[in-house]
């Protein structure tokens, strides 16, 4: 499948890659180093918002809130104060997860995107009976009540300016205009294509109207985009475009905090994101099946010359991968409206029976072999990830979406915030794919006031009580995937980060029944092999635009963007 027409301008930064055929390394720059602090994110202004506050004395949760607010501004097609979040922290010893996901209107029902009885996948994605109730500008307000020091409004200022006074066009944010130019709705089409044009690569975008919702966000604390000025001019613009948000949806939105899927790893603690995030159980379950195969069993997994080689570790990875999608098709949504079976996914007796199988299965397992559902899906990549690490063993690792590329594709009004698109991220017909491959029982249906599964994986890891490295990425589906291939070449690797995130990857979602795998990645030895055993292969284009910060052995912090993104990392 070739990739999305705005990310072929991303076929640049794979000449950085090696595929060696006996496993990979990547030739990349050395990563950002620093002593104090490190942030990375998927915009170079965003990570120096979040550099400056931590300057200003603010800690990692303060450098967090401002980054999340920076990228709303900067990554418009990514994510935004029209979508939700999903954030893992850890600050003064003590770990948390924070659900900012979106909710489903009052008025939603569980059927409302069929015709006829049948799906229709465009009423989930392209009309504004499609958009969730924002969940990020609440969520960010309790993470920064909870654990920040500097003032809301000194954090979220740095986003005001940039919405009020503009900053230059990307490559990726003209790409994205153009990708989608003909499909944004006339207020989208007035902000980001101003004259009527995609902007140039490097033409100042202002966003006047943004500025003045975040001005109010900052100066109320949040509460304006759900019970003020702002509140009322989004329902007023939903419900013009014929959508079904009430003012009550939108006061009594509540971020949720829950508690972390943890985990091992070669010596480490792993803390990742629960439901409604498949990503933190999949993750887990992942690297627990991994750590109980050679030679990870024989506790030598940090030796990177003892670790699978080529077809080998690719086979082994894909039966891993593929037996974790299968287990996500059944079973998981929000915790809140269904009852989550955690032991399924990540208890010491599945984790054994997965080891089993994988280490038993020489041939690729037909997809069939593993779940009920039967399916043929499609693929596509959105959403934003950042994090920060400081040198006290504090950390923040943020996801953040609007859905598909710029949400919905429409402005809510005069508040220049573009509204998601989550709603597809239900299983609006159970047992048939939403817009990224992905299929779902009736426990991820619609409802009201229900959180649909997510496949964001922010991650930190923990050695001692105190942080040591952050990880995660976009692209939908491949969210997980690419977060457990970034943290195994850090940690069973030993690559840094840069390396870690410039190394080619590969991709297994049970269905479709297919390896893939990025352009270049494979010789024709180890293509050969795989086929041999019964793999399916298909080269995809780039998968994640994933973020890595890493504490060294000797107390240095390093971090790094992914090379297939526009994204740093900044020091301290």
């Amino acid at each position: 499948m070739s990739p999305h027409p705005y990310l072929r301008t991303l076929l640049g930064p794979l000449a950085v890659i090696i595929a060696c055929g006996t496993g990979v390394r990547a030739a990349a720059p050395a990563p950002i180093t620093a002593e104090r602090a490190i942030v990375a994110s998927a915009h170079p202004l965003a990570s120096e918002v979040g550099r400056s506050i931590l300057a200003a004395g603010g800690n990692a949760v303060d450098a967090a809130v401002a980054v999340s607010f920076a990228l709303s501004v900067v990554e418009p097609w990514s994510s935004g104060l029209g979508g939700g979040a999903f954030a893992v922290v850890h600050v003064g010893g003590e770990s948390m997860t924070l659900d900012m996901r979106e909710t489903a209107p009052a008025a939603a029902t569980r059927d409302m995107f069929l015709v006829d009885g049948v799906f229709v996948p465009t009423e989930s994605t392209s009309t504004a009976r499609a958009a969730g109730i924002p969940g990020l500008v609440r969520g960010m307000a309790e993470l920064h009540r909870r654990f920040g020091k500097l003032s809301f409004e000194a954090v979220v200022a740095p986003a005001v300016a940039l919405a009020r006074e503009g900053f230059p066009v990307s490559r990726l944010l003209h790409g994205a205009v153009a990708a989608y130019a003909g499909q944004l709705s006339p207020e989208a089409r007035a902000i980001f294509m101003p004259g009527g044009e995609v902007p140039a690569v490097g033409q100042v975008l202002v966003q006047a109207d943004l500025a003045r919702t975040l001005a109010r966000i900052a100066a109320t604390r949040g509460e304006d985009f759900y019970v003020g000025e702002t509140a009322a001019e989004l329902v007023r613009a939903v419900k013009a475009a014929g959508g079904i948000w009430e003012a009550g949806d939108l006061a009594g939105y509540r971020p949720k905090e829950r508690a972390p899927v943890q985990g091992a790893f070669a010596g480490y603690q792993v803390a990742s994101m629960g439901p409604p995030s498949s990503g933190g159980l999949l993750l887990v379950q992942m690297l627990g099946v991994l750590e109980r195969l050679p030679p990870c069993k024989k506790k030598i997994c940090p030796r990177p010359e003892e670790l699978w080689k080529g077809a080998e570790r690719l086979h082994t990875l894909a039966e891993v991968m593929k037996r974790a999608f299968a287990a996500r098709a059944i079973g998981l949504a929000d915790p809140d409206a269904v009852a989550v079976d955690h032991e399924r996914f990540v208890g010491a007796t599945a984790l054994e029976r997965l080891a089993r199988e994988v280490g038993a299965a020489r041939r690729a397992t037909p997809a069939g072999k593993l779940s009920r559902l039967s399916v043929k899906p499609v693929e596509r990549m959105h959403t934003s990830h950042f994090a920060v690490v400081t040198a006290d063993g504090d950390g923040v690792a943020v996801t953040q979406t609007i859905n598909l590329g710029f949400g919905n594709k429409q402005v809510a009004g005069a508040t220049g915030v573009v509204l998601n698109n989550e709603m597809d991220d239900f299983a609006a017909a159970p047992g048939a794919p939403n817009a990224f491959g992905l299929v779902g029982d009736e426990a991820n249906a619609v409802a009201p006031g229900k959180r649909p599964l997510s496949s964001m994986t922010p991650t930190l890891v923990l050695r001692d009580g105190k942080v040591v490295g952050a990880f995660g990425s976009p692209g939908g589906s491949r969210i997980i995937t690419t977060t457990l291939q970034v943290l195994l070449h850090v940690v069973a690797d030993g690559m840094n980060t840069s390396e870690a995130l410039a190394a080619p990857r590969v991709h297994h979602q049970w269905h479709p029944d297919r390896l893939m795998v990025e352009p270049l990645l494979l010789s024709p030895e180890v293509r050969a092999a795989l086929e041999a055993r019964g793999h399916d292969l298909a080269e995809v284009g780039l998968m994640g635009n994933a973020m890595a910060i890493w504490r060294r052995d000797d107390g240095t912090l390093e971090g790094a963007a992914d090379p297939r993104g526009e994204g740093s990392a900044a020091g301290w």
